[in-house]
């Protein structure tokens, strides 16, 4: 049950790419896979047909030749390269998909991380809007003290200014908002405020090592090990079958005793071993063993750096929920001064403007925590899309 409630939001998110790239991708798709069966069968050499027409008047005649000739030379044996070429096909080809599968998730996962940072835009707005509202009762306080003559105009003119870069800011962030959306529409052609942000679960370190990138790291050990194998057959002993058929028939314009039309076929059926040898023949075994040892701590390596980044990712999330914690207590903090401040409206003591400030900076720590919640998601996000059944 836990691994259908992991990959289900998933299915519902691979929806969200427009057809043209849902297209895009379909292409490179169908190419993987006629490329990797072209190469599958790349062993079997063609059968050539020939046909010569030849006219000459070379022995005093008009002389036509026409002639068909049909060829084959297949190799059938080559000390184990034709299986392992059939086999490294096999496997390019598998991981050629798991790279359009992978190129798919990733833009998957781009489309929603620009939908979660429209959504924390969204909340700047309204943090900017509550620091406006701060500001414009500051400037009527420090307003309100300038002209009982207990403020200073420097006062009052920081708090003009400061409202004033407040709002220049908020301007700067509904741009960037408008960025956002324009590089999403790229993505999808769904409006993004009909899509419902995902709630992601935390995948496990044993999940996450199963992951795309890996997978296809595996796969180019295998790839490079049927490489390896191929290249050392090809150095070794081999077998084709050779036919030939050929027709000839021979026409003269003036038929005497010395020049009478002919026709002739014939065919030849055979076989040749062939042993190569070269003086590179080792240094090329060689290189095929040092391409696969490669292979094999690259994908070490691979699993190394994704365990990294599983455990730098778990850190950041557990910071942000740390951060949440003080923003709760903080909260906490603001809802005790705000029950002082009610009591000290009904003594004489406060104003309803120092209530509004402090409601509007309570209200600042709840859009704080809503924001960290966005980002906790977006971390989840680069560790989610990367797991799941890739074969």
């Amino acid at each position: 049950m836990r691994f259908l409630a992991l990959f289900i939001p998933f299915l519902l998110i691979a929806k969200i790419l427009s057809p043209l790239q849902e297209s895009l991708l379909n292409f490179d798709k169908q190419k993987a896979v006629i490329s990797g069966d072209k190469l599958k069968d790349s062993w079997i050499n063609p059968i050539t047909l020939q046909y010569k027409y030849n006219r000459s008047n070379q022995t005093g005649e008009i002389q036509t030749i026409n002639q068909f000739i049909i060829s084959i030379n297949q190799p059938i044996f080559k000390s184990g390269a034709i299986w392992a070429s059939v086999e490294y096909a096999k496997h390019l080809k598998l991981q050629n998909l798991q790279r359009v599968k992978l190129q798919k998730r990733t833009l998957i996962k781009q489309a929603y991380e620009l939908l979660f940072n429209i959504h924390k835009l969204d909340i700047s707005i309204q943090k900017q809007k509550l620091l406006i509202d701060n500001a414009i009762i500051d400037i009527q306080r420090k307003k309100e003290q300038f002209l009982s003559g207990v403020g200073d105009s420097s006062l009052l003119d920081n708090a003009i200014l400061n409202k004033n870069n407040l709002e220049l800011a908020l301007k700067d962030i509904v741009s960037k908002k408008e960025e956002l959306i324009n590089s999403f529409k790229t993505l999808s052609d769904i409006d993004y405020k009909k899509i419902e942000l995902p709630k992601l679960s935390l995948v496990s370190k044993e999940q996450y090592l199963n992951n795309l990138n890996i997978q296809i790291s595996k796969k180019e050990v295998k790839i490079e090990d049927y490489l390896k194998k191929m290249n050392i057959g090809n150095t070794l002993l081999s077998i084709n079958f050779l036919a030939n058929y050929n027709y000839m028939n021979t026409n003269y314009s003036n038929q005497t005793a010395i020049y009478q039309n002919d026709t002739n076929s014939f065919y030849n059926v055979g076989f040749v071993v062939t042993i190569p040898l070269s003086i590179n023949t080792l240094k090329t075994i060689q290189e095929a063993k040092i391409d696969y040892l490669k292979s094999v701590t690259s994908y070490q390596d691979k699993r190394q750096k994704e365990l990294q980044i599983y455990n730098t990712t778990i850190s950041q999330i557990q910071t942000i929920s740390k951060k949440i914690e003080v923003y709760k207590d903080t909260i906490n903090s603001y809802n005790s001064l705000i029950t002082s401040t009610k009591d000290g409206i009904k003594a004489g003591i406060n104003t309803q403007l120092d209530l509004q400030t402090l409601l509007n900076s309570k209200k600042l720590q709840i859009l704080n925590i809503k924001s960290l919640e966005i980002e906790k998601e977006i971390k989840l996000l680069n560790l989610y899309y990367l797991v799941g059944d890739i074969e």
